[in-house]
Parts: C-alpha cells; sequence; structure tokens
C-alpha cells in the first residue's frame, strides 16, 4: 500500500543543518521503538529502486501482518512494485513524516550504510547525514554483494580516505547487530573491511538477493518475473553474453574505461552471429564522468542488446538468463557462480586497478575459475573457446572457487537471515 507523501518544504540546507535535525537528534533519543516496526530503503544511488538484499528480505515479510514495513524512498513518483504487501507504508524519506518515521523504527535494514541510506541530498550535490540513536534499536547491514576488492579499512589509503570522510560511517560499523556474509572466508574478509565489527556478529547466512537466483521461475516477484520475460525476448532463443565490468574512479590518474574500436566491436559481433549468441551489456550503476564504458553507444538491439540498470533493476534476471557472463573485477560473477555459469575475466588494467584503485581481496587465479586475458584478441578467443568447447563448470577449479565463496548454495538465505533477527527479538 503506498501512502499519501508528505514532502518537507524545507529546502535549504543550513536549516536542516542547525535546526530541523538536531531537533530530530534529541527526539530519536527520547522516542520508544517499536521492534515490530521495521525500516526498508531503496537503493542508495539508484532511487527510484527497491532492489537487491533488502528488496529480497521484505518480500519475505511482506504479508506479516505482525510487522510494520516502512520503505524510505527518495523518489515520490517512481514504482516500486511492491505488490500484495501488508501493513506496509512507503514514505519520502527527507521529509517531517519520514523523520518522525524513522524515529519509530526499533529495525533497520541497511543496504549500504547510514551516512548513505538516510542522508538528506541536495540540489547542489551536498548532502546531510542523520545520526539516529545506533544502541537502542536493531541495525543490520544486509550490504549488497560479496565483496572481491579492497574496501573501507583494507582499501589503499587515497580510497579509504574517500569513503569514509563522514565520521559517522566509520562510527556506525560498531553498532551492527548484524552484517551478512556469504562463506567462512568471505566473513573473514567482511569483519576486516567492516571494522570496529566484532567478528560474532558477522553472520554467515548467504545474501537474500541470491534465492532470487534459485528458486522457481514462477516464485519470483512479479517485477522480477517480468524482467526475465523481457530478456528472453531480447535473446530470441539465442544464448546470452552478459558483459558487466565494474566501475572506475575515473578521477583517478590511469583509471580508464575500455574504450572498444569500431572494428573491435565488429569482430564481437561477427562472433555472437557465429555462436548463435547476443552479447547484453549492463555498466555499473554509479556514472560518474564521461569516459564510461563506451559499449552502450554500440547498441543495436539486436547483437548488442542493453541490459542496463533503467531496463533491468535487478541482476538475477539477467544472471538466470545468461549463458556466459564477461565481467573484469565485478562480483557479478560470484553470483554467476552460484548458478554455475561459465565466466570470462577481461582484466585489461589489472595492475592498475590492483595498485592505484579499489584493488583486490583475493588473487585472481585463486578465486576466478575461467579465463583472465588482458587485450582483445585474447577476449574474442577466450569467449569462442568457452561458447563452442566450455566445460569450465566441470572443472576442479570451478567447484573449489564456488566452495570459496558459499557455504550454502540454495534459496534459504533469506530464511536463515530471519532466523537471525528472531533470536534478536525482531521477529
Amino acid at each position: 500500500m503506498r501512502s499519501k507523501f508528505l514532502c518537507t518544504p524545507v529546502r535549504v540546507k543550513w536549516l536542516s543543518d542547525w535546526l530541523i535535525l538536531p531537533i530530530w537528534w534529541f527526539y530519536d533519543r527520547v522516542a520508544q521503538k517499536r521492534s515490530n516496526c521495521w525500516a526498508f530503503f531503496v537503493h542508495p544511488l539508484k532511487s527510484g529502486q527497491f532492489v537487491e538484499n533488502s528488496r529480497a528480505v521484505f518480500e519475505a515479510v511482506k504479508r506479516d501482518p505482525q510487522i510494520h514495513k516502512i520503505v524510505f524512498t527518495r523518489d515520490i513518483a517512481a514504482d516500486l512494485h511492491i505488490d500484495d504487501a501488508c501493513n506496509t507504508d512507503v514514505i519520502y524519506m527527507q521529509s517531517l513524516r519520514g523523520l518522525w518515521a524513522l524515529a519509530q523504527c526499533g529495525v533497520y535494514m541497511l543496504t549500504n550504510a547510514v551516512a548513505l541510506d538516510m542522508s538528506w541530498r541536495w540540489p547542489d550535490g551536498g548532502f546531510s547525514v542523520l545520526k539516529p540513536d545506533l544502541r537502542r534499536r536493531i541495525l543490520v547491514n544486509l550490504w549488497h554483494s560479496i565483496s572481491l576488492k579492497r574496501l573501507f579499512a583494507l582499501a589503499n589509503e587515497q580510497q579509504r580516505q574517500r569513503a569514509d570522510r563522514v565520521a559517522f560511517r566509520r562510527k556506525e560499523r560498531g553498532f551492527y547487530r548484524g552484517l551478512i556474509a556469504s562463506s567462512d572466508v568471505d566473513s573473514y574478509a567482511m569483519s576486516a573491511m567492516f571494522h570496529p565489527i566484532g567478528y560474532e556478529r558477522v553472520w554467515i547466512t548467504g545474501l537474500p538477493r541470491n534465492d532470487f537466483l534459485r528458486m522457481e521461475h514462477g516464485s519470483l516477484p512479479r517485477f522480477l518475473h517480468k524482467e526475465a520475460e523481457i530478456i528472453r525476448h531480447l535473446k530470441q532463443g539465442r544464448r546470452l553474453v552478459v558483459y558487466a565490468p565494474t566501475y572506475r574512479e575515473n578521477d583517478l590518474p590511469g583509471a580508464e574505461c575500455y574504450q572498444f574500436t569500431d572494428e573491435e566491436v565488429r569482430r564481437l559481433k561477427e562472433l555472437m552471429f557465429r555462436c548463435g549468441a547476443v552479447l547484453g551489456f549492463r555498466m555499473h550503476y554509479f556514472r560518474k564522468g564521461e569516459r564510461l564504458f563506451n559499449l552502450e553507444k554500440h547498441l543495436d538491439g539486436n547483437t548488442i542488446i542493453d541490459l542496463g540498470h533503467s531496463v533491468i533493476s535487478e541482476i538475477a534476471p539477467v544472471l538466470r538468463e545468461a549463458d556466459l557472463v564477461l565481467t573484469d573485477y565485478s562480483s557479478v560473477y560470484i553470483d554467476a557462480l552460484y548458478l554455475e555459469k561459465p565466466v570470462v575475466s577481461f582484466a585489461y588494467d589489472l595492475q592498475h586497478y590492483h595498485t592505484q584503485q579499489n584493488g583486490l581481496l583475493y588473487d585472481m587465479d585463486l578465486v576466478f575459475p575461467g579465463p583472465v586475458v588482458s587485450d582483445f584478441d585474447s577476449l574474442l578467443v577466450a569467449l569462442e573457446q568457452e561458447l563452442t568447447h566450455g566445460q569450465q563448470v566441470t572443472s576442479d577449479h570451478y567447484r573449489i572457487c564456488r566452495k570459496f565463496f558459499f557455504k550454502y548454495l540454495d534459496d534459504g538465505n533469506t530464511q536463515r537471515v530471519l532466523d537471525r533477527l528472531r533470536a534478536l527479538g525482531a521477529l
């Protein structure tokens, strides 16, 4: 059920910083918290989409009348595709009603961080950070992926300073009652990156959104079922190669998105045609700068199709319909392992990425079961080999990589999160 939005007329940053938010700070520390009132948040950067782990948990409890679900949005006009939910409200976050509702919630289901999920955004690019009482509520960080990159406490110095420029973001990690992980190895990495969280509060449950990969097609939420059908229509019976590169810090010297030449695009298309395949391009949702991956300029709706976030909101339908996943250092390949899909890494800037950009937690030779190539000619060879004679998923290395990242290979990840919440008194 969609509530009526009440937008605050206060749009001046200094007024919010020096009057509204300080008043809310005091109110939040005296207001009663309701353990059956759960706050969910839209994607922190895709403001009109309610997806990923947070959405998976919501789907599991949306029909529970005992839980009051509040979805906080930044886009009052966006359709969040919430179907068949009871005791649910959608509230504009940057409003007086949003502040009141946030203060009532006893459970915060974070998608990234309080400092990012709940911040007030301003037209000039500035933001105001809300600082809720972290001691009197259950704070769970669902995160969004299994990390391949070094983040936060493990990032290189320049990246760490940029990520932690908001001091509250560092502080909040010590108050998480739960932080989800996918395997023993992943739990060690998450504990280190999210320091100072205690390791005992890292939950090895698996990622709730990976349930969308394993569940029956007919059991998918309606919007994901529809998106899977869109992809099937675009495939037209052909095999699907998904190219999903990760984000590049374009303002760092030498951090470049790969620029395909017209000849390289022609050769890619020729390979797809010869192998009865179609190439689906899905760029990272964070678009910064003008030097982006230029393959989107070559989208033709036939041999190279658009699987971007404005077309397909969630990765699950893409991976379910994929036959091969091409990436670089994006953890999307790890999700592909969950479905036993073959993977190829186009690591054209591996050394620079490792030393100057985010960097990697693991050696690619150890955790990537498919070919890791650095030039376009080698990429074409790797793609053709896998499309014509692929046996990657039957290899011992593939099996070991799956075990490295996944303790569970089922559709019960969300239920394990709910079991943890029940133990904390949230259910």
